[in-house]
């Protein structure tokens, strides 16, 4: 246990003690008797023969997982506005999230996310250093202390839109003869080593609705396709559903000896009616693109000036149906990938990320391993390296290392993320050879994508299939995705019983998709919602985390990453208002109040666990509750912490208060003994009250905690309630 860690949660839990103390009840709670809290009035009702039975199964051969509180349960740390590190990083802000007790740290690539290339050392080379422009790689050599650091839009960048901050738009589309999209060379034969026609390069555009067309206007830069085909989408949405429907071939849609120039090309004889219309492109020209010839990724991949999709008459009169404007009102594009090369005039100074050094040095990282990224899908394996080289000549502690962000959620392939992958790793590895690397990090826990040759739509299975085949395997110390399993609008409290479904299905996938048996697994960021949300601040936000962690325990996940653990302010989704977190912020961006995730997080990390890096052992647990309907009402999680005491984290879903009797079996049956704490987070003591942009939570704690009696105590479960129950066995 780090020795800083350890003083500072003793300390923060002594505190904290301290302000229960008015709630403590002085004695056992008497079956017979009614005990009322002072602080909140929450009523703890007498429960005759309707007890019901938790039974733990505490034989060591049953054991589900094992785990370190530190590792397992972290936070987050995200891009930033430009100055917020004085704000969001106030000593005050940073003591309230080390207060609800995060571990370590996840650092989240935003610029992925935005199109954009990371400068995660602002000081670094260009591939083009008389221009400063090209391919960037940021210096290893240790200097100044970073403190920041910025995104570099890309000036071939292909897709209108992008999953950040929607700063910049398509070139295909854009209305300009000189600018230019371009795909990523490092997709090409000379560093995938396989054929072009293996990692085809494609152009989607977005009509809007349905179209009635019969032709295509390319204007071909450097290089340009040889050979590439028009094809259009047979389902309703070929972004958002990519299952449900195929690319099929226009008539006279195949080119196999493009010459590059301005073509129109008619597609059929009569109109077909689309919305998506795609260009798949397998051989490229490998004709040098307007940076010249110092450097080969010039002359790779394929690259448009310009796409019209529309009809051609008799006459051989075109009539474009696109929209081409210098903005994100142009007719949408998608892209396989985008060139990484751009110029050091490209900032992007409205989002900053957080640098390195910074957080490594500030307190919120407790000195604890961090689990960090690694730019991929617009950068280069060279740069990944001397981001590595730096984190480790710096001596700083690292759980794993992710390649890339969201990959699924730019529509890349599994198979162009995975020669990406092999190339990262192998560049890695052959300098740092023990260093965990891992990924995919998708954006949802069962991701699908267009069919492969095979039928098969399967993201993951075909990342895996690809490694595989490649005998890349081990290069994968785990496995990370993010788990966001609602869109909500309203709480709904009907979510807590999907909810081990959800998370059954996240492992099911890993089982399905051939990830390794014992490869670890991550969650690199989790909320009920992946939006700001009412639901994560009312009290069914902390009942959701409670439950979804208990399950990812209990299936042997190795770590969970909180996301927001910082203040934001209240943000609006449909008529109502909430945000992702632990905390809402005020206008200087200081913590204002908790939300309901605070005081579950609170209890999950340092109640229902001891604090600190201690193993922890889970066991399974049943539970004889359920509705009329035969659903489970009451969820239980049962550990032996690392301090020798067991613990349960029992969830009461139901709108009634249930009694229950908790024994532990392993060659023979054991209860509580001498003092058992009891602590709970129920409606009494939190509600969150919408009041558009100014909704709060009142009664917002504290939580109730109570000593009682082992044996054959009953244990109240107040209704929507979080437990934690701790004590020692006989």
């Amino acid at each position: 246990m780090n020795g800083k860690r350890s003083v500072w949660l003793i300390s923060a839990f002594a505190a904290f003690t301290c302000l229960l103390l008015p709630i403590i009840a002085s004695s056992q709670v008497d079956k017979t008797s009614t005990v009322r809290s002072q602080k909140t009035g929450l009523v703890i009702h007498p429960v005759s023969s309707s007890t019901s039975l938790i039974s733990v199964d505490i034989a060591p051969s049953h054991a589900l997982n094992k785990f370190s509180p530190n590792q397992m349960f972290g936070g987050s740390v995200d891009a930033i506005g430009i100055g917020g590190l004085n704000t969001l990083f106030s000593q005050s802000n940073v003591a309230k999230m080390l207060g609800s007790g995060i571990g370590n740290l996840t650092y989240r690539l935003y610029t992925e996310l935005n199109v954009q290339d990371w400068h995660w050392n602002p000081t670094g080379t260009w591939s083009d250093a008389t221009n400063n422009q090209g391919y960037f790689t940021g210096s290893a050599v240790l200097g100044t202390k970073i403190t920041d650091s910025y995104g570099y839009l890309l000036p071939h960048r292909g897709s209108t839109h992008d999953q950040g901050d929607q700063l910049d738009w398509s070139r295909i589309t854009d209305g300009d003869s000189t600018t230019y999209w371009k795909s990523n060379p490092y997709l090409s034969t000379a560093y995938t080593k396989e054929a072009d026609a293996l990692h085809p390069q494609w152009v989607l555009l977005n009509l809007g609705a349905a179209k009635s067309i019969n032709a295509v206007r390319i204007s071909w830069a450097n290089p340009y396709a040889i050979t590439y085909i028009v094809q259009y989408w047979t389902g309703s949405d070929a972004i958002n559903n990519p299952s449900n429907g195929q690319w099929s071939n226009f008539a006279t849609g195949l080119v196999t000896s493009g010459s590059g120039g301005t073509v129109t090309l008619k597609l059929s004889t009569t109109n077909t009616s689309a919305r998506y219309v795609r260009i798949l492109m397998t051989q490229s020209s490998g004709t040098y693109d307007s940076h010249g010839i110092s450097d080969a990724r010039n002359k790779m991949g394929f690259a448009i000036y310009e796409i019209g999709v529309g009809t051609v008459d008799s006459n051989g009169t075109f009539t474009d149906l696109v929209s081409h404007v210098k903005s994100q009102k142009q007719t949408e594009v998608k892209v396989s990938s985008t060139d990484p090369w751009h110029t050091s005039t490209s900032k992007n100074t409205s989002t900053e990320q957080v640098g390195l050094d910074f957080i490594y040095s500030n307190s919120l990282s407790q000195n604890l391993p961090m689990m960090v990224p690694v730019p991929m899908a617009y950068s280069t394996p060279e740069n990944a390296v001397a981001e590595v080289a730096y984190l480790v000549t710096r001596g700083y502690p690292i759980t794993g290392i992710e390649l890339g962000e969201e990959p699924d959620g730019q529509l890349m392939s599994p198979e162009d993320y995975g020669a990406f992958y092999i190339q990262w790793a192998n560049a890695i590895h052959a300098v740092y050879p023990t260093q965990k690397l891992g990924g995919p990090v998708l954006s949802g826990s069962v991701t699908l994508t267009w069919a492969d040759a095979a039928g098969e739509k399967d993201w993951l299975k075909r990342f895996i299939s690809y490694l595989n085949s490649h005998a890349a395997l081990p290069s994968l110390s785990f496995v990370t995705t993010e788990h966001y399993p609602n869109y909500l609008v309203k709480a709904d409290y009907k979510l807590l019983q999907k909810e081990p479904g959800n998370v059954k299905a996240l492992f099911d996938e890993f089982t399905d998709a051939l990830v390794p048996k014992g490869t670890a697994v991550y969650v690199t960021e989790y909320n009920i919602d992946s939006s700001p949300s009412v639901a994560a601040v009312d009290l069914l936000g902390a009942l959701w985390q409670a439950v979804f962690v208990g399950e990812f325990v209990n299936r042997g996940g190795q770590g969970t990453y909180f996301y927001q653990n910082f203040p934001y302010p209240l943000l609006p989704s449909g008529s109502e208002w909430g945000l992702l977190g632990m905390f809402t912020a005020d206008a200087n961006a200081q913590a204002s109040s908790t939300t309901s995730q605070y005081f579950s997080n609170l209890m999950i990390s340092q109640l229902w666990c001891a604090t600190g890096s201690g193993l922890h052992t889970a066991f399974p647990v049943t539970s004889n509750i359920k509705d009329s309907s035969g659903n489970t009402i009451v969820f239980p999680y049962a550990l032996q912490r690392s301090d020798r005491l067991y613990s349960l984290l029992i969830v009461n879903a139901d709108t009634a208060d249930h009694g229950v009797s908790v024994s532990f079996t392993d060659t023979t049956s054991h209860v509580f003994k001498d003092i058992v704490t009891q602590t709970w987070l129920s409606p009494a003591n939190y509600a969150w009250n919408p009041n558009g942009k100014s909704g709060y939570a009142m009664p917002s704690g504290p939580l109730n905690m109570m000593p009682l009696h082992g044996g054959t105590t009953t244990y109240n479960l107040p209704a929507r309630s979080v437990t934690v129950l701790s004590g020692r066995i006989l």
